[in-house]
Order: C-alpha cells, then sequence, then structure tokens
C-alpha cells in the first residue's frame, strides 16, 4: 500500500509540475515532458505494473484535461509505457535469484546497467516515440513537416533526459530504492571471498 501510495504521490506531482510549471521553462519553445520521467523512473525502481498504472493515470488526466484527438492520450500513454518497460524494467527478484545460483555454480554474474542510466534511457525514448506521435499527427492535420519540427522532437527529448538525470535521484530517495535483499547478499559475498 505504501509503494501505491508513493507512486500516486509523484505522478500526479509530476502531472502538476508539467501543467503549471514546464510552459514557463521552455528552451527555444521545447518543453519536457514530465509525465515520460515519471513513468521511467517508475518502471526501473518499481517494476512495469507500477509503470503501467502510472501512465494510464496521465493518459486519463489529459484525457480529462487536454484532449484534443478523443482517446489518444489514454492509448499512447499506456502504450508507450509498457513497450520500453519490457526493455528497461529492473529484472525480477526471481530471475536475479536464478543469476547468484547460476553465479554460485561457477558461472560468471553480469551485472546489470546502472538504473540510473536506464531511467534516462527510457524517458527519452517515451518522449520521442509520444513526441513523433503527436508530430505525426499534427502532420497529418495539414502542417508541414519541416526540420523545425523534427528538431523539436528530439530537443525535447534531450530535454527530458536532462531533466530525468537531475531527478531520478531524489525521486528514488523519496521511493525508498534501495539495494534489494539479494543485492546486499552478492555484495557481502564478494567481500568475504
Amino acid at each position: 500500500m505504501k509503494r501505491i501510495l508513493k507512486a500516486l504521490i509523484i505522478s500526479l506531482l509530476f502531472y502538476l509540475l508539467q501543467t503549471c510549471l514546464m510552459s514557463h521553462l521552455k528552451i527555444s519553445g521545447v518543453v519536457a515532458c514530465l509525465p515520460a520521467s515519471a513513468i521511467a523512473i517508475l518502471t526501473v525502481s518499481y517494476g512495469k505494473k507500477y509503470a503501467f498504472g502510472s501512465s494510464c493515470l496521465f493518459g486519463i488526466l489529459y484525457e480529462a484535461t487536454a484532449a484534443s484527438v478523443g482517446g489518444l492520450f489514454a492509448v499512447v500513454y499506456p502504450v508507450f509505457a509498457m513497450l520500453f518497460a519490457q526493455i528497461f524494467a529492473d529484472m525480477s527478484d526471481e530471475k536475479r535469484e536464478r543469476l547468484i545460483l547460476r553465479q554460485s555454480a561457477g558461472k560468471k554474474y553480469k551485472d546489470e546497467m546502472n538504473p540510473v542510466l536506464r531511467i534516462i534511457l527510457d524517458s527519452l525514448c517515451i518522449t520521442a516515440a509520444l513526441e513523433a506521435v503527436f508530430t505525426a499527427y499534427v502532420t497529418l492535420a495539414g502542417t508541414d513537416l519541416t526540420i523545425r519540427l523534427i528538431l523539436r522532437v528530439i530537443g525535447a527529448a534531450l530535454y527530458t533526459g536532462a531533466l530525468t538525470a537531475l531527478l531520478a535521484y531524489p525521486v528514488r530517495r523519496f521511493l525508498g530504492v534501495r539495494r534489494t535483499r539479494i543485492r546486499r547478499a552478492m555484495v557481502e559475498e564478494r567481500s568475504e571471498a
């Protein structure tokens, strides 16, 4: 219950910051996507279920407040969150234990990619995919596809990644993400050897 409450607080806080503050923090007309940051942080910190719940909440909130195309936000946020969660989500405890057992059997254990790096890459991918869909929609509506529009998509992804890098550590600390019991056991095993 505590995890759900923390994930809900982060989701609502990032949504409010996006709608109230980010329009004032534009850089060359580009706005970062804080919901993508929140989804990425929850994906790596808590797992796919929390990322899916958070992305559904963002989709519903955007549908209720800013929808121009019926159902677009409610579909694209969960779809892209789950698509990239397959790549960047932390491995399950069961899979980690299997890897530790393999290591104890003499096979080498390969550590995962740094969680903060996975968060940044996940937020970059989610933002780029969202912006590509929104750009395609605007282009289909009659706007010319220019290099400036493409640069804005790239700029939004990079801006989101940079902001995510700044927010990842404090948010993960708030979420209470620490080394798991299994990782502690691995560190203790390595120090004893």
